[in-house]
């Protein structure tokens, strides 16, 4: 059945009405999925608005909605019950659109050039014919075993009271309004050379923060020949494309200082060390032939410089409440998203102040995803997602901040992440970038949603093998002063150095880092930082943890910068 827009229009203008080309586009593709002609539905338009009352007026497309959802819908499944044949629904999904196609091609006349396969021949493909997809609960994650048990705590958490008032909203802030990123930028149109600029400046922040701290007033140039020991600085490469080991560094100085030149590194004469790919380092070391640079001591890393100003916790009762949960929330094997629901009634329950969610929210790496058996659009299930978790909240004081990932089905895949776009946004809703710095009633949240904690520890060499390597990494990050130290980046993650330079830098010392990632869940103390991972809300088809934070009011007159004494944290089984 051939129809044009054309013929539509014709049909309209017998009943002195006309419409846009939306419009009867629109009408065309109803033709084609009801199987009727440009008369008909032209026809079924002027009986739909004679039902209605109205008088004959020319389409709409939220009219042409309605009618489809009363009267073509309801005429097409009668017709289905009344067969007395069996008829199979086909499901239409990535493995099956291509076989399809392939047997309408098949069963063509190959003799007529100009042969079009017939619209009844096999069923027509859009978004009105797909089987509603039904999203059964995971049984996996039904009989998961521990539900709600603690299985790693931090500070006095005996006599607890996790329950809190909900008579409080706190306040939500960025620490720093102008690095926040408030909408999609355009990417992938970055220049090499403007990538080389932003890397160099980092090199020489470090020597600037390194010059001050241990007194340096002239740093070596890398590649000249010297008899005596000079201070260096650089950052860490490999000459092979394989993984770092220490027959394989090279240490690349800075255009300033050392004319952007690399040399390979001796570091045997170190008692010891941990580097990765990326890592800006700083020592002392000789270089007497000008062919390779033997390190004889390392400096001791520098941290971001301390917030002044310690927390007032007056307004909340002396006590913040804070839930962190990080994404997948839904099982591998649905997107009925259990977890979350599961989260949010434990939030219902305990009246925390503010709820981090960390994504992906629509995981691409989800089965339903990855196949495409959906019948909704990743946005649409994002959209839903959001109305769900506002009604949980609705009658109670808590704020929910989420934080987008780059694994995110419906978003933008560059890191940094910009913030979520919701359709319906209400004060109670905090939409963040990834990474951000957030001010939560005076305390500093440092969060990301990216695994640079898996990502580091695939790079990492360390010598000897020292213990707590978890919190080494984390010691990495703020170290380094930026949320993704690691360069070349892992392959998942593609960032934007131009966005990179001002939205991912560390410049202050946060009271707590959130570093989500598939490592085992941690709770530790850096260097006076908490720094969290609270794992992931999902493991593939079962239930993971989340964490629950109780942040007490600090002497002001004690305050050295941090307020880990004052941190009470469980993580808890969902």
């Amino acid at each position: 059945m051939n129809i044009n827009i054309e013929e539509i229009q014709e049909h309209l203008e017998e009943f002195c009405l006309t419409a846009e080309d939306t419009i009867l586009s629109k009408m065309k593709e109803l033709c084609f999925v009801y199987h009727c002609s440009a008369e008909d539905i032209v026809d079924q338009w002027i009986a739909f608005c004679s039902s209605k009352k109205k008088n004959c007026q020319p389409p709409t497309l939220p009219l042409l909605h309605q009618m489809e959802k009363e009267e073509l819908m309801k005429a097409k499944n009668s017709k289905q019950r009344k067969s007395t044949s069996s008829v199979s629904t086909p499901v239409y999904n990535s493995s099956t659109i291509d076989l399809i196609c392939n047997n309408h091609f098949e069963t063509a006349d190959k003799g007529n050039k100009n042969y079009i396969p017939a619209l009844n021949q096999s069923p027509v493909f859009s978004p009105k014919s797909l089987t509603p997809t039904c999203f059964t609960p995971s049984k996996k994650y039904a009989t998961r075993n521990g539900v709600g048990d603690a299985v790693c705590s931090f500070g006095e958490v005996q006599n607890v009271e996790w329950k809190h008032s909900n008579e409080f909203s706190c306040s939500v802030t960025a620490y720093n309004e102008k690095t926040v990123i408030r909408e999609s930028y355009p990417y992938m149109c970055e220049k090499l050379r403007d990538r080389a600029s932003i890397l160099n400046d980092m090199i020489q922040e470090a020597s600037n923060d390194f010059a001050k701290e241990y007194g340096v007033e002239d740093w070596g140039h890398i590649h000249l020949p010297s008899v005596e020991t000079v201070p260096v600085i650089g950052r860490i490469c490999s000459d092979n494309n394989g993984r770092l080991n220490p027959t394989s560094l090279l240490l690349e100085g800075s255009q300033e200082i050392s004319s952007g030149q690399t040399i390979p590194l001796d570091v045997s004469n170190l008692e010891k060390f941990s580097f990765f790919p990326g890592q800006i380092i700083a020592g002392t070391g000789i270089n007497s032939l000008g062919k390779k640079l033997i390190m004889k001591s390392l400096y001791e890393s520098t941290f971001p410089e301390i917030h002044p100003k310690a927390p007032d916790l007056a307004n909340c009762l002396d006590s913040l409440g804070i839930v962190i949960a990080a994404g997948p929330f839904a099982t591998a094997d649905t997107l009925s998203y259990e977890p979350l629901w599961d989260l949010m009634k434990y939030v219902k329950t305990y009246m925390p102040h503010v709820v981090i969610l960390i994504g992906p929210l629509v995981d691409m790496k989800n089965d339903l995803v990855e196949n495409g058996d959906l019948n909704e659009s990743y946005n649409g299930i994002f959209q839903r997602l959001v109305l769900e978790i506002l009604k949980h909240i609705e009658d109670l004081s808590t704020k929910v901040i989420l934080v987008p990932s780059i694994r995110d089905a419906h978003h933008d895949f560059i890191y940094p992440t910009p913030p979520y776009s919701v359709d319906h946004s209400t004060k109670r809703l905090y939409l963040a970038s990834d990474p951000c710095i957030l001010n939560i009633e005076g305390v500093l949240f440092a969060i990301t949603s990216t695994d640079i904690l898996f990502h580091l520890g695939k790079e990492e060499i360390s010598f000897p093998q020292q213990p707590d390597r978890l919190g080494r990494l984390c010691r990495h990050i703020l170290a380094q002063k930026n949320f993704y130290p690691l360069y070349p980046p892992n392959e998942e993650v593609n960032i934007d150095f131009l966005h990179f330079e001002h939205h991912a830098a560390l410049p202050v010392m946060p009271h707590v880092l959130v570093v989500p990632s598939d490592f085992r869940y941690f709770i530790k103390n850096v260097n006076g930082c908490c720094c969290i991972n609270p794992q992931r809300l999902t493991m593939h088809s079962t239930g993971g943890t989340f964490i629950r934070l109780k942040i007490n009011q600090t002497v002001t007159n004690k305050y050295e910068g941090s307020i880990i004494d004052h941190i009470q944290a469980q993580v808890l089984k969902i």
